[in-house]
């Protein structure tokens, strides 16, 4: 039996200035394959300080059921007021989101800049 393959994807912490504000950014796909792993690097960063989290999810090219419930998990433990996500309102994965409604439990932008700047994430 040959092992797994798992889906590539990168995830990369950048520096928004404030402490409390913590902004990763997501490359590649997200899927059964890497959905674990995404959710546990998503919590080690996040555990530390009670930051405000927001995704940029403007590089990733798909996502399946597996990373979206690692998203609205996300969204349940920091609340929409603490939990932003960046996309593209015309890119394929800005449709699926809608589809499952991710602005009710999420602040939605379409830069990072934006995001962090509107009274709803604090």
């Amino acid at each position: 039996m040959s092992p797994k393959r798992v889906t590539p994807y990168e995830l990369e912490r950048r520096d928004s200035g404030e402490p409390r504000e913590l902004v990763v950014a997501v490359a590649g796909e997200l899927d059964l394959t890497n959905a674990r792993e995404f959710e546990e690097r998503l919590e080690r960063l996040t555990s530390a300080n009670g930051a405000s989290l927001v995704l940029d999810l403007s590089r990733v090219l798909f996502i399946d059921s597996a990373a979206l419930h690692v998203l609205f998990r996300r969204a349940r433990q920091l609340g929409r007021e603490r939990f932003g996500l960046v996309f593209e309102p015309t890119s394929p994965l800005a449709r699926t989101l809608s589809i499952v409604a991710i602005s009710e439990v999420a602040t939605v932008g379409t830069s990072v800049d934006g995001l962090l700047a509107a009274p709803a994430l604090d």
